[in-house]
């Protein structure tokens, strides 16, 4: 399909930058460029460009193609880099297909980070009076060098080298720099293509015919990459220069038009190229007295079953057909439709050379409003067929929908159905359709790809989307997202809030101890690492009183607060010399945001304020034995209740300020549950599997529930929840599970109804109930965690997330 597979190849081209970085902003960036380059990629949020590109569900369709696998090599020594803000990634040929990287960006302390158990080599060399390093990994090279506070990468020594004898004299690409400057900042990355370098490249996707076009078509491609893991969005600019030819000069000095070209193509054909704004006169080959073509509106090529048929609509059709007859040989019927043969098949190469050169068409028809012209009668009587049993890509939900998303008018209108075309050998590489042999791509159906000139410039769109996004049906729960992240999964995922958008969003940690924000749709928007595990669940606490969130937490030394960026919160994170064994306790007794802090250290308390400053009042300094659990704040009418577990099976109720404020009558044989509030009483359970309610005299009560051991429990007001082997209780009602090993049941009180949830490890599935332990419908679905269950989006309908396959979080929704 000409011209369309752009986005392909941007996406292969794009793909591993997600093995690489990101940088500061500086508009010098642009001149440490290669000046014969064929793509450069300006990156300007590298964690979300990079959790773009690992987590879309089309790129990763590609992993077994020889583009993928070779940029996946090539890049694969730019992992250990990790700049911060605005960086450039080039590709330049060197040697025919012999493609090597430059990464550009500000120098930093942090700019390597490489674990001491990868196996690394260091260099270093001088050339021309400078000093170029060689970081060997593997049997991968770095070749760099620094330039005015600037660091340059290269897999190529000699692009270095052109670099130190050029640095007196370093300019952009006039064109780059042009479209550098008007690129959107506020999106992941920008992508900006030398069509008149990239020929090879090109052809590591594309056939060689369609990669000649695309070099043919115009001089530059800027391109603003939207990719989520559901679609593919490239807003961009197309530009030429009038001294050369290209096609995109074909449609200036035309206004774009609308396209209804769908209306008359076939179900079963692989894609079409709408061209509603052509210039007849621009079309043609120089014969003055040609007039046959000289009222065309719009031309549009279609592929079908292998073979290309072309269609054509006039503004003056009893001259155009009147014309046509001096081509004609005989006619026949179809349907009712005259079909024409004509004396020669080379009617549109001669006389539309520019867009038709290789539509070979011997038969010509009319079809709705247009004159579709064919290599045989058979494919017009599919055509026409199929425009009268309404079996066309107008008709189709998927299509309108994809279509909704694009400009209505156009200069060029691109549409493919990406199952039908992976074998074809006129728009695709034998080698990349070998890659994909095996690739189902029925869940994306059509991509679109659409120009849209503007005097000397066209605005670019390719859109690719799953087919199934906009029509979720009822009572379905789907899977929106799973993000992967770069190691496994320690943590329980869970929601916060984002202040801004009043949208949940995803915060997680992995086991090499980096904690991750996952925007609301599934892009990675910060990492940042710890110093070890973090001790429970995370709380958010407006610290400052703005209705400006922050992120409070423990890990096995530290108390932290970081912001929505990532950033530690003056005055913290704290530090401390004995290791925290507790969660952090988070209380804000009368709601007005002057917040306490426990910290628990094993039999040791510490209370700070919203400053970090350690609470005076708090006289509790060291418990007689272990806290079990993390400390709780309970209110009972106007009284709080401070709560602590310890491991002797004492229970602490206590003031504010830490003295006892209810002397409990007995001991407790703590089963490792936490205390809840539940019917007015402190509650917990025994090991015998009893619960124990405590009130507020002290006075202990029993009651046998036969729980066996390891039993789990949840509690709110007026709801309890057990599990106990594989029965899971709720209220009154009861479920029965198969055998397993179950984590704790989760209460969920949203919009007026109870939910339960509980996962089986063992079978990796999640349950979800109601209050009458009724499964909820579609449930189990697939995760192995814990949940959290909240209206993520805010459209009233639930979204929930748990752990995947060991590294990545998925995220359903709940219909």
């Amino acid at each position: 399909m000409k011209r369309f597979f752009v986005f392909t190849c941007l996406a292969i081209v794009l793909f591993q930058s997600c093995k690489e970085e990101t940088v500061s902003p500086a508009s010098g960036l642009i001149a440490y460029t290669p000046r014969n380059a064929n793509v450069v990629i300006k990156i300007n949020d590298y964690q979300a460009f990079k959790s773009e590109l690992i987590n879309n569900n089309f790129i990763k369709l590609l992993k077994n193609t020889p583009a993928y696998k070779n940029t996946f090599g090539l890049l694969n020594a730019l992992k250990y880099i990790t700049p911060k803000g605005t960086s450039l990634l080039t590709f330049t040929e060197i040697g025919k297909n012999e493609f090597n990287y430059t990464l550009i960006c500000k120098n930093h302390n942090d700019l390597f980070s490489i674990d001491s158990t990868v196996n690394r080599k260091v260099e270093e060399i001088k050339y021309e009076g400078a000093s170029i390093k060689i970081l060997s990994i593997g049997e991968k090279q770095i070749f760099s060098t620094s330039v005015n506070n600037y660091f340059i990468g290269s897999s190529s020594r000699l692009l270095i080298e052109n670099l130190i004898r050029n640095t007196g004299n370093l300019k952009a690409d006039k064109n780059l720099e042009k479209l550098y400057q008007v690129a959107q900042n506020n999106i992941a990355a920008n992508i900006f293509i030398n069509h008149k370098e990239s020929a090879n490249l090109f052809q590591n996707v594309l056939s060689e015919n369609l990669s000649n076009n695309m070099v043919e078509f115009n001089d530059w491609t800027s391109v603003d990459a939207s990719i989520a893991q559901d679609y593919i969005k490239l807003n961009g600019i197309a530009t030429s220069s009038d001294s050369i030819p290209n096609t995109l000069n074909l449609f200036k000095h035309k206004s774009p038009a609308s396209s209804h070209a769908a209306e008359i193509v076939p179900l079963n054909a692989s894609f079409f190229i709408a061209y509603p704004a052509v210039n007849p006169y621009n079309l043609r080959t120089v014969q003055p007295k040609d007039s046959l073509f000289k009222n065309i509106e719009e031309f549009v090529e279609i592929g079908l079953n292998q073979v290309k048929v072309a269609a054509v609509k006039n503004n003056d059709n009893i001259d155009f057909e009147d014309k046509l007859q001096q081509f004609v040989k005989q006619k026949s019927t179809y349907r009712d439709q005259t079909v024409w043969e004509l004396n020669t098949d080379d009617l549109l190469v001669t006389h539309l050379t520019k867009i038709a050169k290789h539509i070979k068409a011997a038969h010509v028809a009319k079809v709705g409003d247009y004159y579709v012209f064919a290599q045989n009668s058979a494919l017009l009587e599919d055509i026409i067929s199929n425009f009268q049993n309404n079996a066309t890509l107008a008709q189709v939900p998927t299509y309108t929908n994809l279509r909704s998303e694009l400009a209505d008018e156009s200069s060029v209108l691109a549409i493919a159905n990406l199952e039908k075309i992976k074998d074809s050998g006129s728009i695709l590489n034998p080698d990349f359709i070998t890659g994909i042999a095996k690739t189902s791509f029925k869940d994306y159906k059509y991509a679109a790809f659409q120009y849209i000139s503007e005097g000397t410039f066209a605005h670019f769109h390719v859109l690719l989307k799953k087919a199934n996004t906009s029509t979720v049906n009822s009572n379905l729960v789907t899977q929106l997202y799973s993000t992967t992240l770069d190691a496994d999964i320690v943590s329980k995922p869970q929601f916060v809030l984002n202040h801004y958008t009043k949208k949940m969003e995803i915060v997680v940690q992995d086991n090499e101890n980096n904690l991750y924000l996952i925007a609301t749709n599934g892009k990675v928007l910060w990492k940042k690492k710890l110093d070890s595990k973090i001790r429970g669940n995370i709380s958010q606490v407006d610290l400052y009183r703005n209705g400006r969130l922050q992120l409070a937490f423990t890990t096995a030394t530290k108390f932290m607060v970081v912001d929505r960026n990532g950033e530690d919160v003056s005055p913290f994170p704290l530090s401390f010399n004995s290791t925290i064994t507790q969660p952090l306790a988070v209380f804000d007794y009368s709601n007005n945001r002057d917040y306490r802090f426990l910290i628990v250290m094993g039999k040791q308390i510490k209370m700070y304020d919203r400053n970090a400053e350690t609470v005076n009042g708090f006289t509790l300094k060291e418990t007689n034995n272990t806290v079990i659990n993390s400390p709780k704040h309970i209110r009972i009418g106007n009284k709080d209740y401070i709560v602590l577990q310890e491991s002797d099976g004492k229970l602490d109720i206590l003031h504010r300020t830490g003295d006892v404020r209810v002397r409990v009558k007995g001991n407790i044989d703590f089963s490792g549950n936490e205390i809840y509030l539940y019917n007015g009483k402190f509650t917990t359970t025994n090991t015998n599997g009893d619960l124990i309610q405590v009130d507020q005299q002290g006075r202990l009560n029993k009651i046998a529930l036969d729980l066996k051991e390891n039993h789990l429990i949840d509690a709110t007001a007026h709801t309890l929840s057990t599990i106990s082997e594989n029965m899971l209780n709720i209220k009154e009602n009861k479920a029965t599970l198969d055998f397993g090993i179950y984590t704790q049941p989760k209460i969920f009180y949203i919009y007026d109804k109870i939910y339960v949830s509980v996962t089986d490890k063992q079978t990796h599935k999640v349950y979800l109930f109601d209050s009458n332990a009724k499964m909820i419908e579609n449930f189990p679905v697939y995760g192995d965690a814990a949940v959290d269950l909240a209206d993520m989006d805010n459209d009233k309908k639930l979204e929930m997330i748990t752990v995947g396959d060991k590294s990545s979080v998925i995220c359903y929704k709940i219909n």
